[in-house]
């Protein structure tokens, strides 16, 4: 009978208490005891001892397998939060991008108004009804300014401050100049045609007149 087997029948029929230990703990008390052939239990050691060896190397090949996959999970970790981080700078730059491109079309939509809203500020300012039918017209033309009004500013859209205020030549574009003691120089006198901006930006400069003192005109940069 091989020798480990002649061990395992030896390990069957031993008391319940010895089974708890481990079969290399049970060989070599046996062999202490004397209890079993010391060949058979000595070819039976090595071979339990070779089986250990076998189990360490299996350990340490799986203890490398746990770090070389620890360290795969750590890279797929840092690549999934590099990932995220880029989706989430792709995700803003889309918004800003889209918000900048309906800045960008809401301004072409009120370039093409302007020729509309000036000439309705002219017939505002010149219309001059003497009639009661006259007036009926003139009434539902201005009803229908105040509507186009509410919707700029429905779309964002805000008049450039001129009468009164600083000369700014980043908003006004200075057609006349007119002296003034009355005034500082620089001063915004008359509003010629509305200016127009969306979101702070710029859709057109308002044209208007611009106060200078006796003693000469404003800057250049009024012109």
């Amino acid at each position: 009978m091989p020798p480990l087997l002649l061990l395992f029948t030896a390990e069957a029929e031993a008391p319940a208490e010895e089974q708890i230990l481990s079969p290399l703990q049970r060989a070599k008390k046996a062999l202490d005891e004397e209890s079993l052939d010391k060949d058979v239990l000595t070819s039976a050691l090595a071979d339990l001892e070779a089986e250990m060896n076998r189990l360490q190397s299996a350990a340490s090949a799986a203890e490398s397998r746990a770090a070389t996959l620890e360290a795969s999970v750590a890279a797929a970790k840092d690549q999934y939060l590099r990932l995220n981080a880029d989706f989430d700078n792709f995700r803003r730059r889309t918004r800003e991008e889209s918000a900048q491109l309906t800045d960008s079309v809401r301004g072409d939509v009120i370039k093409e108004m302007l020729p509309l809203v000036d000439n309705f500020e002219l017939a505002r300012t010149q219309v001059k009804a003497e009639t009661e039918s006259e007036q009926k017209i003139n009434n539902s033309y201005q009803s229908l300014y105040k509507q186009m009004v509410e919707m700029m500013r429905s779309l964002g859209v805000e008049a450039v401050p001129t009468t009164g205020t600083p000369f700014d030549p980043a908003i006004h574009d200075a057609i006349m100049r007119e002296p003034s003691n009355t005034h500082p120089d620089g001063t915004v006198l008359q509003e010629f045609r509305k200016g127009f901006a969306i979101g702070g930006k710029l859709v057109r400069p308002a044209m208007v007149k611009v106060s200078y003192t006796e003693e000469g005109p404003a800057n250049s940069s009024e012109e």
